[in-house]
C-alpha cells in the first residue's frame, strides 16, 4: 500500500533515502515550512522526475536545499558581488530557517532547476531530518512542495501520499510542519533587495537586518520563466471553489458551504449571523486569532474541507502586514480562479 511509503526518519531510514536520491529517485522530506519533493539538484534526469510527478511547468524554478552555509559553493557563482556577499552574511542569521535567497548560480546547476535563469534559489531548512539527509547525500536537494502543481501544499506526510503516493519512493515523516507556509523568497543583487514571495520571515525583519528598503515584486510572467516559485497568479488552490467571506452574501451561499475562520466568531457582533448559518463544517484556526498559528494550520484546514464535497469554501481575510502578508498572498492566489469565475 502507498501508506507503507511513510517512514519514521531513523538513521537507517535517512541513509536509505540518501541511496534512493543518489540513484535518481524521488523522496518526500519534511521541512519547517511544507513537505518537499526532493531529488538530487545536480542530476538533470532526477529533477525532470520532479516536474513530471507534479505536472509543474518548466518555467517555474525550484528551490535548492542545503545543510549549511558552506554548501552555497555547490550552486552559487564563486565571484559574487561583494555587496551580495555582505548581505548573505547578514541574512544568514535566519538560517537554518524559512528564508530562500535568489543568487547568481554556477555552471554545476542544471538549467531545468533554474528555469534557464542565471540565478538559483537556495535555502537551509531548519528541520533536522532535512539537514541530516542532505549531509548524508553529499549533494544539494531540489525540493518544491510535494503536491500536484497549483494544489494546496502538504503539511503532513499523509498529504504527500494523498497526492503523490505513486510518484515517490519514500516519505520521511517528520510530523506536522512547524510554520505551514512556504519560505520567504528574497532576491539579492548588487543594487536591490527584492522580496519575491512573502513568508513567516517578514519584510520588516529583512529590512531591519540589512538596514535597507526591501522592494516587492509580485507579478506573474505569463509563459516566461518566473523569477521564483509561488509567483503564479493562480496557485495553492483546492478543488472546491474558495472565496473570501466578505465577497458573497450569506443569502447567496450554496447549500453545501464550509467556513474557515481565523478566530472564534463572536456571539455579540456581526459574526452572529454566520454563527447561525448552517455551514456543513467550520474550522477555527486559532483560539486567539494568532496569525502564526493561522499560518501553521491554514493549508491543513483547506485540505480537510476539500474532502467534504462542498459547493463553496469561505475563508477570512487579515491585514497584509507581518505574517499576514504571507497569509494573504497564499489566499489571494488560492481564490483567484474562483473569484473570476
Amino acid at each position: 500500500m502507498r501508506r507503507n511509503k511513510i517512514t519514521t526518519p531513523t538513521f537507517e531510514a535517512i541513509q536509505r533515502a540518501a541511496v534512493l536520491l543518489a540513484d535518481g529517485q524521488l523522496v518526500a522530506i519534511p521541512t519547517e515550512t511544507v513537505y518537499g519533493l526532493a531529488a538530487n539538484a545536480l542530476d538533470e534526469l532526477a529533477v525532470k522526475r520532479i516536474f513530471a510527478a507534479k505536472g509543474r511547468p518548466a518555467t517555474n524554478p525550484l528551490i535548492v536545499h542545503l545543510a549549511d552555509v558552506t554548501q552555497l559553493a555547490w550552486v552559487t557563482d564563486p565571484n559574487l558581488d561583494p555587496i551580495v556577499t555582505q548581505r548573505i552574511n547578514k541574512l544568514s542569521q535566519f538560517w537554518p530557517g524559512p528564508l530562500t535567497l535568489v543568487l547568481p548560480r554556477n555552471a554545476a546547476v542544471p538549467d531545468i532547476v533554474t528555469a534557464g535563469l542565471d540565478t538559483v534559489a537556495v535555502r537551509i531548512p531548519s528541520h533536522e531530518v532535512a539537514r541530516q539527509l542532505i549531509h548524508a547525500c553529499g549533494f544539494p536537494l531540489a525540493a518544491p512542495s510535494a503536491n500536484r502543481s497549483n494544489y494546496v501544499s502538504p503539511t503532513l506526510a499523509i498529504h504527500v501520499i494523498e497526492g503523490l503516493g505513486d510518484e515517490v519512493e519514500m516519505v520521511l515523516d517528520g510530523g506536522p510542519c512547524g510554520h505551514g507556509l512556504e519560505s520567504t523568497i528574497v532576491k539579492l543583487d548588487g543594487q536591490n533587495v527584492t522580496m519575491l514571495r512573502p513568508g513567516v520571515i517578514t519584510r520588516d525583519q529583512i529590512a531591519n537586518c540589512l538596514g535597507t528598503d526591501v522592494l516587492v515584486h509580485s507579478h506573474d510572467h505569463g509563459n516566461t520563466s518566473l523569477l521564483a516559485p509561488g509567483m503564479m497568479r493562480e496557485h495553492y488552490s483546492p478543488t472546491t471553489p474558495i472565496r473570501f467571506v466578505d465577497e458573497i452574501a450569506l443569502a447567496d451561499l450554496p447549500p453545501r458551504c464550509g467556513r474557515i475562520a481565523f478566530a472564534p466568531l463572536a456571539t455579540d457582533s456581526s459574526d452572529r449571523e454566520q454563527l447561525l448559518h448552517p455551514f456543513i463544517r467550520m474550522e477555527v484556526l486559532s483560539p486567539t486569532g494568532d496569525l502564526s498559528e493561522v499560518a501553521r494550520e491554514l493549508f491543513g484546514a483547506i485540505r480537510r474541507l476539500d474532502h467534504e464535497n462542498l459547493d463553496l469554501l469561505l475563508v477570512d481575510r487579515c491585514e497584509p502586514t507581518g505574517v499576514g502578508e504571507a497569509i494573504m498572498d497564499r489566499l489571494t492566489r488560492a481564490t483567484a480562479k474562483s473569484s473570476r469565475s
